[in-house]
């Protein structure tokens, strides 16, 4: 059995879309584990019309992203666990390729895959069309948090998502949560494979570089930076992740793309403020 880690907070139709995807998976054997953020009973309507078609159990969370599929990460019964968003869906076969590749490949605790948009165009982050097995090199394009799928008995010796890392934690590092699991993963020895035929759909971010934008560059940078430093990689690894959102900012302002070198800027400079701090700030 599978069981979803669904973490939502302010949406409605996405969440339905998702649902609505889920009603139409070939393989059933499933719950949906939907740790709840809102600060009232808005889904509950929702819930009740979708669950006669499977299993939803909801579970109330605190905010922040990787406290809230922790908390359902420990309600979880399933023999695999997996994380899709709110604002995701699944292709048809979605759980059925993730169920063969487990069967198929006994010796992997993790199995991730690629993450499209309606068209089939990657969205979320970059991936290949070659299946291979994760490293510590090549983790940022094996997948994201919506295409992780890993064996429950694997979870005591990888652990939980950090929750001093990603959206809405108490710290100012805003991202770097699915890769750290994924590079925990790895250290504990344990094998991670991606493979392309596995789909989870997502819309595309948007590609406008307004203030908001902006803003979440460098939060999202702080976390990556962090990210780098608690996974100790090395120097010359640090370097070049820093250079390319350098060339980024200088290309951007020799073509007086202004709302562009102040996004690469806000990267770059949330990237040397996560890597300076980890793990130190201040609490409050």
């Amino acid at each position: 059995m599978f069981s979803l880690v669904v973490c939502t907070i302010d949406r409605f139709d996405q969440l339905e879309r998702l649902f609505l995807s889920l009603m139409n998976q070939r393989y059933r054997d499933f719950e949906v584990i939907l740790v709840d953020q809102n600060p009232d009973d808005r889904l509950l309507e929702l819930i009740g019309s979708f669950s006669p078609f499977f299993v939803i159990r909801r579970v109330r969370s605190a905010k922040g992203l990787s406290r809230a599929r922790n908390n359902g990460m420990v309600a979880a019964k399933g023999d695999y666990v997996c994380f899709p968003d709110d604002d995701c869906w699944y292709e048809p076969d979605t759980l059925e390729t993730a169920a063969r590749l487990f069967v198929e490949h006994p010796e992997l605790a993790i199995v991730t895959g690629r993450t499209l948009d309606a068209g089939g165009s990657a969205s979320v982050s970059p991936t290949g069309e070659t299946s291979l097995a994760v490293t510590r090199w090549n983790y940022l394009k094996c997948g994201n948090s919506n295409s992780i799928f890993v064996r429950r008995s694997a979870l005591p010796e990888i652990g939980g998502f950090d929750e001093n890392l990603g959206v809405g934690s108490d710290s100012p590092f805003q991202s770097g949560e699915e890769a750290d699991f994924l590079l925990r993963a790895l250290a504990a020895g344990k094998r991670l494979m991606f493979f392309p035929e596995l789909i989870v759909h997502h819309d595309q971010v948007t590609s406008e570089y307004g203030p908001r934008q902006v803003e979440r560059a460098r939060k999202y940078g702080r976390g990556f930076g962090a990210l780098m430093r608690k996974q100790r990689f090395p120097l010359a690894y640090v370097c070049y992740r820093l250079c390319r959102p350098v060339a980024g900012w200088l290309a951007a302002l020799l073509r007086f793309r202004a709302d562009t070198a102040r996004y690469k800027r806000a990267w770059l400079m949330g990237i040397l403020e996560g890597y300076a701090t980890w793990p130190r700030w201040d609490r409050g």
